[in-house]
């Protein structure tokens, strides 16, 4: 009787030990696996982002409206005594003051007409009052040099019917130069050159009456620059 073989019992012992060092491996890459956060396969599309929501958008400011809306219509009359750039630098200097006042008062330019049409105008509008201003030579010296008799006039109507609101004379005063020191006018010397006479004193003038007339609809105005 043959008695056991040696080599094929250390074979055994042999592979029964690799069998259990590669449990040992495969049961420690097995826990480090559970430990690492799973990774997204690579090149599947990935999710397009949700639109936003119109109705989640901040509100956008409100536009702020204008108290009144005037609609001017300057005199295209023909004047002996009132050249065409007096005329035109006065009607500006009216025009431009209504402006300064801000988005409170909303201004436009109705060209150049008579009386009656800006009546006209005044009809076809919903809500802005047609303001006619007007140069007039009421008391004029007749000398080239004295404009000091030119007076000006505004007229303004009420939208639809037309009717006329009131109106205003404005007379010209006495011309000076001021600079503002805290908030003060004081006035200075000036030599500045007239491009037609009477300049200051009549743009200073139409200044005025815009003035008025913005105080007649409860409308502070402008500071003098």
């Amino acid at each position: 009787m043959n008695g056991p073989n040696p080599s094929r019992a250390r074979a055994a012992v042999f592979f029964a030990a690799a069998l259990f060092i590669a449990a040992a491996f495969c049961a420690a890459g097995a826990l480090a696996q559970s430990g690492r956060k799973a990774q997204k396969p690579l090149g599947l599309p990935t999710e397009k982002p949700t639109p936003a929501d119109p109705a989640a958008k901040p509100a956008e400011p409100k536009k702020q409206e204008a108290l009144v809306t005037f609609v001017v219509v300057k005199d295209d009359t023909l004047s002996i005594g009132v050249d065409t750039l007096a005329r035109d630098g006065v009607n500006r200097a009216f025009f431009e003051r209504l402006k300064q006042v801000g988005l409170s008062v909303e201004v436009k330019d109705g060209g150049k007409g008579r009386r009656n049409e800006a009546r006209e105008q005044a009809k076809k509008q919903e809500t802005a009052y047609v303001v006619f201003f007007q140069m007039d030579e009421t008391g004029y010296s007749g000398a080239s040099t004295d404009m000091y008799g030119i007076v000006l006039r505004t007229y303004v109507y009420t939208p639809k019917t037309a009717d006329l609101k009131f109106s205003d004379t404005m007379f010209q005063r006495p011309y000076q130069d001021r600079v503002r020191v805290g908030g003060v006018g004081i006035p200075v010397p000036t030599r500045r050159v007239e491009r037609y006479p009477s300049q200051y004193q009549l743009e200073q003038a139409a200044r005025d009456i815009a003035d008025r007339l913005l105080s007649r609809f409860n409308v502070t105005p402008p500071p003098e620059q």
